[in-house]
């Protein structure tokens, strides 16, 4: 009970005073914030619901913190990460929210076992969490927005046989099409209808939403423009493609559906039976979890095991 106090006072003392550092940061941001908006309302150029063309890409509240970040490769990677997943946090709170998690499973598992390895494990684990809820998150986003991308071009090509421009089909695309598409063509419309060439704010759009079914569009319109031909045209057809590479995956999904299974199966059996002998017999298997060879082997199995899942998953994946 003791150990439970210390180690949430620990907790809650880390907070508050991560609270106190951000506490002045934050109000001077908001204020900035809202000083940006009453500017851009009241500008000729810009309308109520087009707000955020300027998003401040914060490493961190902190002013010294944040000028350290930004010369670091690594934050700007994170930076970039962060954007694409759209979520709304800072760099050095993902980092911070990873430590604290780390540390936490750490004291955790200290107070179950002695083991270092277990620890250890148990903090990496823990910490490498945020990360990956960023990296699920950024996957989704991707997934949904690959999965409407056929229906903003079509719409697109629509649009350019009726007589609309381009930069007027990327503003129907922001207001017909759902999120995450909308989202991003409202970007690319409001940074060319700011004064950014259509080519550059295409490529941003490339930048921030990094598929290859949308790369090969931009590169099509590019041509286009510098080249001639039949826009709606190319549009239609780009959407065509992109909708039987769809169809192919799923086919082939259905196909591997049994043999993916198979392997999935194979990769989790020596984790399960490790765990059943365990609540069967925990005497014969206390060596392995006790002795310090045992701890040895169990390492060796972790990142065997994880190769093999590596191995497994690079066969499945199947790229078309």
């Amino acid at each position: 009970m003791i150990q439970f106090a210390v180690f949430l006072f620990c907790l809650l003392l880390t907070y508050a005073v991560y609270l106190l550092m951000t506490y002045k940061s934050e109000t001077h941001r908001e204020r900035l914030e809202e000083r940006l908006a009453e500017v851009l309302r009241h500008s000729a150029r810009a309308s109520d619901t087009d707000l955020r063309l300027a998003r401040a890409d914060l490493m961190s509240e902190i002013p010294w913190l944040n000028r350290a970040l930004v010369r670091l490769q690594v934050a700007t990677r994170l930076r970039r990460l962060i954007d694409q997943a759209n979520l709304q946090i800072t760099v050095m709170r993902l980092v911070l929210f990873s430590a604290l998690a780390g540390t936490l499973a750490v004291l955790a598992a200290g107070m179950v076992s002695s083991s270092f390895l277990l620890m250890g494990v148990a903090g990496m684990a823990a910490a490498a969490l945020p990360l990956g809820h960023v990296v699920w998150a950024r996957q989704k986003r991707l997934r949904r927005f690959l999965e409407l991308l056929p229906d903003a071009l079509e719409l697109m090509s629509r649009s350019l046989a009726a007589g609309h421009a381009f930069p007027e089909s990327l503003h129907m695309v922001s207001t017909e099409m759902p999120e995450p598409v909308a989202t991003e063509f409202r970007k690319t419309y409001e940074e060319q209808n700011l004064g950014l060439s259509l080519k550059l704010a295409l490529n941003n759009l490339a930048d921030r939403i990094p598929l290859l079914d949308l790369r090969l569009c931009i590169t099509a319109v590019l041509i286009q423009r510098e080249t001639g031909g039949n826009l709606s045209e190319i549009l239609g057809k780009v959407s065509f493609t992109i909708r039987e590479r769809f169809r192919i995956m799923e086919d082939l999904k259905t196909l591997t559906t049994s043999s993916r299974m198979s392997a999935w199966l194979l990769c989790g059996l020596p984790i399960f039976v490790a765990f059943l002998v365990t609540a069967i017999n925990p005497k014969y298997m206390s060596v392995l979890w006790s002795d310090p060879r045992g701890h040895k082997i169990i390492a060796a199995a972790i990142m065997m095991q994880i190769t093999g899942m590596l191995i497994v998953r690079k066969i499945l994946r199947i790229r078309i």
